[in-house]
This record gives C-alpha cells, structure tokens and sequence, in this order.
C-alpha cells in the first residue's frame, strides 16, 4: 500500500508520527479483535478457538486479537451476540470510563453518530449505565444498528434515528455524551483502500467542518458535571485536536487527563489553544488502527432549560404470566404499541417517555412479541435477550443444525415438547422454534438468514 505524499505531509507536525514507521505498518494487514459480552458469555473459552487466541487487548478487558480472521459468518456465536468484531483502538472507550466514573451507576449515555454499534454494545456492557441512546442519522445505517443491538440482547438500549440537532431539546440530560465523528477516514486505510483513494485535504476541510456542526448540537445535551467522548479515525489534527480546541472556546468545558500505560504504545497529545489533552493510536505504535479520542468535563451550564418528564407510558398487564418468559419481571414496565407488547428497565419509565416524545425511536424497549387472542407470539428480540427466562424450553444444537437454522432451513428435531422452543448453540440462544404436531417450524428472522455455505 502506498501512501499519498500529500497526506504523509499534511499530518507531519502531529504528535507521534513517524514517516518511516507508519509507511511500514501500512504494508502489513490489520489486527483482528473481537470482544465478548458479558451476559451472554462467562468464560472466552466458549467462544474462541485457543489456537487462533493471541493475546489480550490491554486497555479493555474481555477482548482478544485474533492470530488470524475466521469467518464469522459461519460461526453460530457471532449471530447470537456472545461477540462483536471491533477494532482494538477503538476499545479504549472502556478505560475512559472506568478511569473517570469508576464504580458509578444508573448513568445515562448518548451515542450520537452510533452505526453500526460497536462503542453502543460496549457502553451498554458496563455497569456504569442504567440507559444508552444510540443514534443514527442516516437512515440507511440505522437497520444494522438496530440488528446488532438487539443481538447484543442488552435491555438498556434504545435506537433513535434523529439529526444530531433534535438532541437540543434535551438539555442537560446526559451523564456521558460520546460523539464518534464521521471522518476523513485515514486512521482506516489498512481497512479500506478506497478510503484512502478518496482522501483529499479538502475533504479533511469539510469534515472538519461537518465535525463542528455535529459538537454544536451536543454540547447542550450535556449534564453539568457530566463528559463528552470525542473521537475520530482520522489522524488530521484539524479534525481532532482542532475540535478539541472548538470545544474549550466555548468556556463550558474542562479538559480531561487519562492515565495511560506506558507499554500500551497510545501517544498523549494537546491541543494547541488550550492544552486539551488527546490520545493518538498509530498502528506503527498499537496493534489496532488508526484512532484520537478526547474527554471533556461540562463545568458549567448556559441557558438550561428544566426538563417535565412526562409520566410514564401506560402499563399493560397481560392475562397470561409473563414470568414465564422473563426474569426480574417485577422491575421491569411492560407497555403495549397496537399489539406487540415491550419491556423496559422501569428506573427509566419516565426517561423512555420523555425520548418517545422528542425522538424517533426506531428500537423503544425490547420487543417481546404479539398478542393474538389470548396467545403470546415470542418476537426474535426476545430471544436474543439476556433476561429471558431460564425456565423456557430449549433444545441444542450442533454446528451443522446451527447452521442450518440460521439459513431458515427446515430442522428434523427429536423434540417431544409442544409450543415455543428456543434452540441454541453451546448454550446460547440462536432462536425460536415453534413445534407443531412433532414438526419444528424455523422462526429465525428472514432478513437476517445467511446465505453463505461452508
């Protein structure tokens, strides 16, 4: 891979760069990670070939390169959530948070540019957050969003598909607002060669440009005291530390230090204005890709508008037991939209009233499936879900009938029971089965068979 001389010279005053270095790196091909999730999977040995394992990432826990890139999509796990395949640099959000709200909880966090969902699934995996808005504002994105986040199975998060401008309505609502800016992309040239065929100063310019609008909007979002995570996969100061800089001229942000270990081989960088402190992933340096990231402390608020949250939707209580389905149902607010009924954590009620209102949510609560006469049809979400049910009938399959089920073939089952039937693989849920009259009727969802064959 060659590197445009144009770009080596436009990025040759930022911290940490070395020529030399980054031209060699660009002829080997990226690291591979995955990172699993945690209620789905407590031990990696579940879900990784030990041959293929080879080593940890150090800034994030529960997260591993890979020697080499199976193909994930043959492996029944990656479709039932136990994993998602994200670049290692772009993990370090974990130790953000861990360093600066620590043992906290019940936060609320806001993944404003989120497709496809790979910093949304993390945020929602750590126990500092009670809720994650994760948004999307090209609508065309927001469908792999939405799938990744319901096979992460997580209750905590919702999928809105708004203009970062519709977030000013809510002031101040925010504990962490995380903006993953798009980007001239240059920190991904070892990804995407077009990529790199496309980049331009200009675009550099207009991305730029597009980053600040996007900070704009946030910036009200943010609670008092609350953080704002800024991070790009660009290596142009003009879309990192410059932002960095546009923020702390606003007199409403401080900038925050990350301790950083020093065999981690991140580059600490500041802005140039204010000395806001940033973090520079080469993959010259790291083995993962090219990534900046910031964090910002809100200290002060201007024109903040008190929000009425309005009450909570309106509770529906089913004639059938719903325990039978799901566990903690006791802390959880079941609402009915025309007759799909959905279950959200009941601490946000009023939260998920207020974002229904203001919003437009594409994912509000996990779907749990349809009401039809006085029978419970069991949507695929639910399936997905980590607090479904222990008690609910299950058969296991192998690699083979995984597969098989994921194509939404017809499975010959020695199953006895009747009625809904989960089926999973090395104990972790791929789908429905409905058995009728001994037959096992597939229920994975249509869109989402492969059509890959081994």
């Amino acid at each position: 891979m060659v590197l445009k001389e144009d770009f080596l010279k436009s990025i040759n005053h930022c911290t940490g760069f070395e020529r030399a270095a980054l031209i060699e790196a660009h002829q080997h091909s990226p690291s591979v990670s995955i990172r699993l999730n945690p209620d789905k999977v407590d031990q990696h040995s579940l879900v990784l070939d030990e041959n293929n394992l080879l080593l940890e990432v150090p800034w994030c826990s529960n997260a591993f390169f890979l020697k080499e890139r199976p193909s994930f999509t043959l492996d029944p796990l990656f479709h039932a959530g136990a994993y998602y395949v994200q670049e290692a640099s772009s993990m370090f959000l974990r130790h953000v948070v861990n360093e600066v709200l620590k043992d906290g909880k019940g936060n609320k966090a806001l993944d404003l540019c989120a497709a496809p969902g790979g910093k949304t699934t993390l945020l929602a995996s750590m126990q500092q957050f009670g809720l994650v808005v994760s948004n999307e504002i090209i609508q065309s994105r927001v469908g792999v969003l939405q799938e990744n986040a319901i096979k992460w199975g997580n209750k905590k998060i919702l999928v809105s598909n708004n203009d970062p401008s519709d977030f000013k309505r809510l002031s101040g609502f925010f504990d962490f607002v995380m903006i993953d800016a798009p980007c001239s992309g240059s920190g991904l040239f070892r990804k995407d060669e077009k990529a790199m065929k496309e980049w331009n100063p200009g675009l550099v310019d207009f991305c730029a440009a597009r980053q600040k609008r996007i900070l704009h909007a946030a910036i009200d979002t943010v609670a008092e005291g609350g953080y704002l995570f800024y991070s790009t996969c660009s290596f142009s100061s003009e879309e990192n530390e410059d932002n960095l800089d546009f923020l702390m001229d606003t007199g409403l942000f401080e900038s925050v230090d990350i301790p950083v270990d020093e065999t981690w081989g991140v580059v600490s960088s500041c802005s140039s204005k204010h000395g806001a402190s940033g973090y520079r992933f080469y993959p010259d340096k790291v083995r993962g890709e090219g990534f900046f990231c910031g964090l910002l402390r809100k200290t002060k608020t201007l024109n903040a508008e008190y929000i009425d949250l309005p009450l909570p939707l309106a509770a529906f209580q089913p004639k059938l037991n719903m325990s039978d389905w799901v566990k903690g149902i006791e802390n959880l607010l079941l609402f009915k939209k025309e007759e799909e009924l959905f279950a959200f954590d009941q601490a946000y009620a009023q939260e998920l009233a207020l974002l229904s209102k203001l919003l437009r949510l594409r994912k509000s609560g996990l779907r749990m499936g349809e009401l039809i006469r006085d029978e419970f049809v069991p949507n695929h979400e639910l399936a997905m879900s980590s607090i479904q049910s222990l008690s609910l009938p299950s058969v296991e399959l192998d690699l083979a009938q995984s597969l098989k089920y994921l194509r939404r073939e017809t499975l010959d089952l020695d199953v006895l029971q009747k009625g809904w039937t989960l089926v999973k693989y090395k104990k972790i849920s791929l789908g429905w089965i409905k058995i009728v009259q001994g037959k096992a009727k597939n229920h994975y969802p249509l869109n989402w068979r492969i059509l890959m064959r081994g």
